[in-house]
C-alpha cells in the first residue's frame, strides 16, 4: 500500500491547532514578609477556572524563613535573588524566568476572583489590538470590602496615565513580548513603579485595555508595604516626574493634576506635621492651577 501525505495539508492542520490553543499564562508574585497572607493568594490562583502554566514566586532578598515557608506549597517555582531590590526588580526577575506568552502579576497579599484569568484571556483574544489588559478592583481589609473601582477608560490614553495610576499590578495581564519590549519595570523606582511602567507602555504605542469587572482584590491594611508610606510615595512620584518630564510638559494640564494627587494621597498616608504639609501643598496647587 502506498500512503500519500499532503505536506501542505499537515502544515495547515498544525497551524490551525496552534491557533485554537489558547496562549499559556505565567503568574509572577513578588514575596517579602508575606507569610501571613500568602495562603489566600495561593488559593485564589489554584481556584482559577483556567489554570496558569506556572506560578513563579520571587523572594525579594534571600530569606531562609521565606524559603522554608514556601516549600510547603506545591507546584510553584521559587526564585531567590541574593539582595532585596523591591517589587519592580522582583517582578522583572520573575518574568525573566517565565516560559509563557502571557504574564499575570499578583502581589503576595492580594487575591483574585476565580474567573479572573479566564476573563482576561477572552478579552485579549477578542481585542488583539491590546498588549495588556487590566480589570476593575476592590480594596479590602480582612473580609470587608472598602471600595470598588470599576470606572476607567476602555483604552487608556497617555494623559490619563500621566495624571494618575490607573493600572495596578495585581489586576494586570500582559503579553510577555510587550513587557520585554520596554525592558519591564524600572527597578530604580521603589514606589510608583507601576504608574511609570504604564507610562512607558502607552508612550511606546502599546495599548492597555480595561475589563470593566472588579476581578482583583487589593489588601489595604497598612501592612508596612512601600506604598503605604506617604514620604516614599512622594519620592517615587518625583522620580517618575523627573524621568518623564518632557511627556508632562507636552501634555498640558497633566503636571498640576499629577502633583495635586501626589500630595493629597501622601497626606492620607502620613501623620502629624508631615500630613498637614502635604495637604497644604495639594491645596495650594489646586488653587493656583485651578485643578478640578
Amino acid at each position: 500500500m502506498v500512503i500519500i501525505i499532503n505536506v501542505h495539508s499537515v502544515i495547515n492542520q498544525a497551524s490551525t491547532m496552534e491557533c485554537l490553543m489558547p496562549p499559556t499564562i505565567s503568574v509572577v508574585i513578588p514575596f517579602y514578609n508575606a507569610e501571613p497572607f500568602f495562603s489566600e493568594v495561593y488559593k485564589s490562583i489554584c481556584s482559577q477556572t483556567i489554570q496558569p502554566e506556572e506560578i513563579i514566586v520571587v523572594i525579594d532578598g534571600y530569606s531562609e524563613k521565606a524559603e522554608a515557608f514556601l516549600k510547603e506549597y506545591k507546584n510553584i517555582k521559587v526564585v531567590t535573588p541574593a539582595e532585596n531590590g523591591g517589587p519592580a526588580k522582583a517582578r522583572n526577575i520573575g518574568v525573566s524566568n517565565a516560559t509563557s506568552e502571557l504574564i499575570a502579576f499578583i502581589d503576595a497579599d492580594d487575591k483574585w476572583e476565580a474567573n479572573k484569568l479566564e476573563k482576561q484571556l477572552e478579552f485579549l483574544a477578542k481585542h488583539p489590538e491590546f498588549s495588556a489588559c487590566h480589570t476593575g478592583i476592590k480594596t479590602f481589609s480582612d473580609n470587608d470590602i472598602i471600595a470598588t473601582f470599576n470606572d476607567k477608560s476602555f483604552s487608556l490614553t497617555l494623559s490619563e496615565v500621566l495624571t494618575a495610576c490607573h493600572v495596578l499590578p495585581s489586576s494586570l495581564m500582559i503579553k510577555k513580548s510587550a513587557f520585554d519590549a520596554i525592558n519591564g519595570f524600572d527597578a530604580k523606582i521603589r514606589c510608583s513603579e507601576d504608574q511609570e511602567f504604564t507610562i512607558r507602555l502607552i508612550s511606546n504605542d502599546l495599548k492597555i485595555g480595561f475589563l470593566a469587572e472588579p476581578l482583583s482584590y487589593l489588601r489595604r491594611e497598612d501592612q508596612g508595604n512601600i506604598s503605604s508610606n506617604g514620604r516614599n510615595m512622594v519620592i517615587g512620584h518625583f522620580q517618575v516626574l523627573k524621568k518623564h518630564w518632557s511627556l508632562f510638559r507636552k501634555n498640558k494640564g497633566t503636571m498640576p493634576n499629577y502633583l495635586y494627587k501626589t500630595f493629597m494621597t501622601a497626606g492620607g498616608k502620613s501623620q502629624g506635621i508631615e500630613r498637614k504639609l502635604y495637604y497644604l501643598a495639594g491645596h495650594i496647587i489646586k488653587l493656583f492651577f485651578s485643578v478640578k
